[in-house]
């Protein structure tokens, strides 16, 4: 190749290369100053009919687009679609957007109201959850007047119109991060539910307040530490339903801002009172100290959650939560240990507990958003207040079958009749005939070494702990007082003890008057006397025998010697000789 060519061949590349540089450049410069622009949506028909459109998966939500979303509207009647632009309310902030399209197909203008529920417990979530808070800050229409913010305190609502034939694009500024769900409702039928909601929120706050207040005047006539523990645990959960049905900040005059706190410090209270009721009403604080100790940190953990729900209210509510469970969980294993173990207390919280297990189990699948509808809200509520009203119940017993004296009172004849057979250490006795069963205090179980219940039992079962030579006569006497259909038992009866040895027992028993000879009843008391018999049984041995060697004294010789004498004068062939050894000669 000559060398003009090889000089045109390079100047040829040369250019070639520049005109590349140019053409990344200018494409670079094009994509830098391309702003994203969302794509047409789909058009959500109005049906006139219809109460409430859930539209939170109709629309499109965007997320990190700046102070400025650019969209393209839905197509209207023609199928023509154009671009819209909506800036944020706050400028250099990137908000979340919502994006849907309304149109009416109908010869006549409809009027829907936009709702979002600043708090739902549909999918508030567990742990960090979201609470009460605004939800919209503004809507832009494609087309028309902006749309009215109605106002509410439980809800986020917007007046929108559409006029007949139009399609109209809506974009909704999200005030929080968190997503909520979005409603078309009726006007007219957004308003009876809520009258119908405030009835029935009505009827429950009643019934909770009516409760708290008669736990409370209880506590005033009756002393004990279980009155006012379940009353200040309904008080909570009456706080907690005034905030749940937004009466809390009327009440006091607060702002409907300020309610996220006020539901946290509440869900706490509720946890920290529970605990409380619990620890008070299965008498926990007779247990080791290292339980007590433990409770009574968790119970001080608690209650600082109140405070903390007015700094942070999410944190707080994450914490409130998580440790109902956990109290919940704690306090089933506490009631099912003490339950088998026969506690009246245990046996008679067990209904209520179980139906807090059930609700919990429910709360959290409503939570998560595993459960939704307004008849999962409305039960949680009447859920919350059936467990208060049990406990209530539960409580409520012992006021008037206490053996306690109360403040101020004198016990009557039962009640000192009672304490004196417990103080004289005796157990009480019955037998009824016709079922062929006897019971026993569980006094003398815990003598025996037995098993709590184990005497009372079938007869047959009862003599297996008797001695063999008192259980024939305790048969007899029971056979003879059947004879007669009443009278007196005295028996002095030997039982046996888990290690094989005997305790004497003194049975004093008599029979209750019945009109039907055949349900032959006795009542009695049942003592441990082994110590008394013993006691006699040595006295008698040294009547008769040397204290120091045991070998029989005079008194036991010359008794025998005078039987020989007497047995002598009766029988001839009876010679009773005296033998005498001196040992000191």
């Amino acid at each position: 190749m000559s060398t003009g060519s090889r000089a045109k061949a390079n100047r040829r590349g040369g250019w070639q290369g520049v005109r590349a540089l140019f053409l990344g450049l200018a494409a670079l410069a094009v994509l830098m100053g391309y702003s994203p622009r969302a794509d047409a949506i789909k058009a959500i028909e109005i049906d006139a009919e219809l109460e409430r459109v859930d539209i939170t998966g109709l629309g499109e939500a965007y997320e990190g687009r700046g102070d400025n979303l650019r969209i393209e509207t839905a197509p209207g009647a023609d199928g023509t679609a154009g671009p819209m632009s909506v800036r944020a309310l706050t400028p250099g902030t990137s908000p979340s957007w919502f994006v849907f399209a309304l149109s009416n197909p109908t010869d006549k203008a409809i009027e829907r109201w936009l709702v979002a529920d600043r708090y739902s417990a549909v999918g508030s979530g567990i742990v960090w959850p979201g609470l009460d808070a605004r939800r919209i800050d503004a809507v832009t229409p494609s087309l028309g007047y902006v749309p009215e913010r109605i106002k509410n305190d439980r809800a986020d609502v917007f007046r929108l119109s559409i006029e007949p034939g139009q399609t109209v694009t809506f974009v909704a500024e999200l005030f929080s991060d968190r997503f909520t769900r979005l409603f078309l409702w009726k006007p007219v039928e957004y308003e009876q539910r809520a009258r119908d909601r405030q009835l029935f929120n009505g009827i429950l706050l009643g019934i909770t307040g009516l409760l708290a207040i008669f736990l409370t005047v209880v506590f005033a006539a009756n002393h004990k530490a279980i009155f006012p523990t379940a009353a200040i645990f309904t008080w909570c959960v009456l706080a907690y339903l005034c905030v749940d049905f937004g009466f809390w900040h009327k009440l006091f005059n607060m702002r409907p801002e300020d309610t996220a706190q006020y539901r946290a410090a509440s869900e706490a209270a509720m946890a920290g009172t529970l605990l409380v009721f619990l620890y008070t009403f299965l008498r926990l604080s007779s247990w080791h100290g290292f339980i007590r100790s433990l409770l009574a940190l968790w119970m001080a953990a608690q209650l600082v959650l109140v405070a903390v729900a007015f700094l942070d209210p999410r944190l707080a509510a994450t914490f409130a939560r998580l440790s109902s469970i956990a109290i919940a969980g704690a306090g089933a294993a506490l009631i099912l240990f003490l339950a088998l173990r026969g506690q009246d207390r245990a046996l008679s919280l067990v209904p209520s507990w179980m139906l807090l297990l059930v609700w919990l189990f429910g709360a959290g699948a409503t939570f998560t958003g595993r459960l939704a509808g307004d008849i999962v809200v409305f039960g949680l509520a009447a859920g919350l207040v059936l467990i208060v009203v049990l406990i209530g119940f539960t409580v409520t017993q012992y006021a008037f079958r206490s053996f306690e004296p109360l403040y101020g009172t004198q016990p009557d004849d039962e009640k000192l009749r009672s304490l004196a057979v417990d103080g004289a250490g005796a157990a009480v006795w019955e037998w009824s005939a016709r079922r062929d069963e006897i019971k026993v205090s569980p006094v003398v179980e815990a003598i025996l070494g037995l098993k709590s219940g184990t005497l009372s039992a079938k007869t047959t079962e009862f003599l297996r702990h008797v001695h063999p030579a008192d259980a024939e006569r305790f048969k007899v006497l029971m056979s003879s007082v059947r004879e007669h259909a009443g009278g007196e038992m005295r028996l002095d009866l030997r039982m046996r003890h888990v290690d094989n040895s005997y305790r004497w027992f003194d049975l004093e028993a008599a029979s209750v008057p019945v009109s039907d000879r055949r349900h032959l009843r006795y009542v009695g008391l049942l003592r441990e006397v082994t110590d008394a018999k013993r006691a006699q049984e040595r006295l008698m041995f040294d009547a008769v025998n040397d204290s120091l060697t045991g070998l029989p004294n005079r008194e036991l010789f010359l008794d025998r010697l005078a039987i020989a004498a007497k047995r002598a004068t009766l029988e001839p062939l009876v010679r009773p000789a005296l033998l005498f050894i001196d040992l000191d000669k």
